[in-house]
């Protein structure tokens, strides 16, 4: 063999041994670092079910086939009320694939600013903190309001459920119930007592009107927040004001005989996200 022939062999040899045979351990290399199928398949599967990640406190989510309120309102851990109230929609078990909603992105509720409302009275309407409400929807600070505002109340929960209402007058008589009564439908309940007999907030809330009403006579009406109100009406003496912050069980005024009734009672109504509903199904 010729001498610059073994000079090529005797390279050859040393580049083999010096690379290691580099080709296949990068091969290896690479086949490590590859996942099975059935490991693709279950990280894909994770990161659908998986809520989005959201910076702001709303997003825009569509609606897919086999989706419900209830669903929807547990994988992002919010209320169902907060969904029904944040989208206006009036029958709650009827949503539809492709629909798009509003979501809140973390636990709270939503809420309408009323005349005379203030951030303050609000986080104490909701037991949260002034400053997270002002985080959460002012980005320049501003704690100005505008009437009928849409405010994010994060931390906040249904300050009521079924539980939260108490009964507006004590030591009254049920007189008339909820539903149809002489080929009409009455929309609340009827509590007989004497004329000046004290009647109290069934639950905390901002008064939004009080004043003589039509066949109310004179009526005071509440807003609770998260879509409840309540309404007092036949009053003979009102003690609270519009925009006033009352508590639950605060004097509200007394029985009389306004408005279109017969004798002293105290007509109650209570409004679910602007529908009556039966206020016995609420009372404890």
């Amino acid at each position: 063999m010729s001498r610059m022939l073994k000079m090529l062999v005797g390279a050859l040899a040393v580049l083999t041994c010096g690379t290691g045979f580099s080709l296949p351990v990068a091969a290896r290399e690479q086949e490590r670092y590859q996942s099975p199928l059935y490991i693709l398949q279950l990280q894909d599967f994770t990161a659908r079910s998986r809520p989005p990640k959201a910076d702001k406190p709303l997003l825009s989510y569509t609606v897919q086939k086999g989706d419900s309120l209830t669903s929807i309102a547990r994988r992002f851990g919010i209320e169902v009320d907060t969904l029904v109230e944040l989208n206006n929609i009036v029958n709650p078990h009827l949503i539809y694939a492709g629909q798009t909603i509003q979501v809140l992105t973390a636990p709270g509720a939503v809420h309408r600013v009323k005349s005379g409302e203030t951030i303050n009275s609000i986080a104490e309407l909701y037991g949260v903190d002034p400053q997270s409400i002002i985080a959460v929807n002012r980005e320049a600070g501003s704690s100005l309001l505008q009437r009928g505002e849409r405010v994010i109340i994060p931390g906040a929960k249904d300050m009521l459920g079924t539980a939260g209402f108490s009964w507006p007058i004590s030591g009254g008589r049920l007189s008339s119930g909820f539903g149809w009564r002489d080929g009409r439908y009455h929309y609340g309940i009827d509590l007989a007592a004497p004329v000046g007999h004290p009647f109290y907030a069934a639950a905390g809330g901002v008064v939004v009107f009080s004043g003589y009403q039509g066949s109310y006579g004179l009526l005071i009406e509440l807003d609770h927040g998260s879509g409840w109100q309540t309404r007092y009406a036949h009053a003979g003496k009102l003690y609270v004001s519009s925009g006033q912050q009352v508590t639950g069980g605060q004097l509200l005024g007394g029985i009389g005989l306004t408005g279109n009734t017969t004798g002293a009672h105290l007509h109650f109504e209570v409004i679910r996200h602007g529908s009556r509903v039966d206020p016995l199904s609420v009372l404890p």
